[in-house]
């Protein structure tokens, strides 16, 4: 079932909703080929979620500091020419390749060392809702 933070039909419906390393993200999955336009719609809504500042109330939003607005997924076999001056978009054509990305920025922020880390709390947290 889609995530539908605004509980109405007509506004952003993600597919999955989930927090990783402390970051959270919408994900949404096409299969299907839209129009660039379509797509853009997508993302304009989105803004307009940002906009409206209900997602600072959401269930998940942390206590103890400022609300995060969460990056949107876009996992697709086609690249759409979207964008937005107000929230992150990731495009990937799969999970494996968001992982790569995910790995390649994470050994470019340590300098290219690899370390293991035997920590239990990394793990994904997915909401089904």
């Amino acid at each position: 079932m889609e995530d539908k933070p605004t509980g109405r039909k007509g506004g952003i419906e993600p597919d999955l909703f989930c927090i990783f390393k402390g970051s959270p993200f919408w994900i949404e999955i096409q299969r299907n080929h839209y129009s660039e336009q379509k797509m853009q719609g997508k993302i304009s809504l989105y803004e307009e979620f940002f906009f409206s500042d209900e997602w600072k109330t959401l269930q998940w939003q942390p206590e103890d500091r400022a609300a995060i607005f969460p990056s949107v997924i876009l996992i697709t076999p086609v690249r759409y020419a979207v964008s937005s001056e107000y929230i992150r978009i990731i495009q990937v054509a799969s999970i494996d390749e968001l992982m790569e990305k995910y790995r390649s920025s994470a050994k470019q922020q340590r300098g290219g060392r690899s370390r293991v880390s035997s920590s239990s709390s990394n793990g994904i947290k997915i909401n089904l809702t």
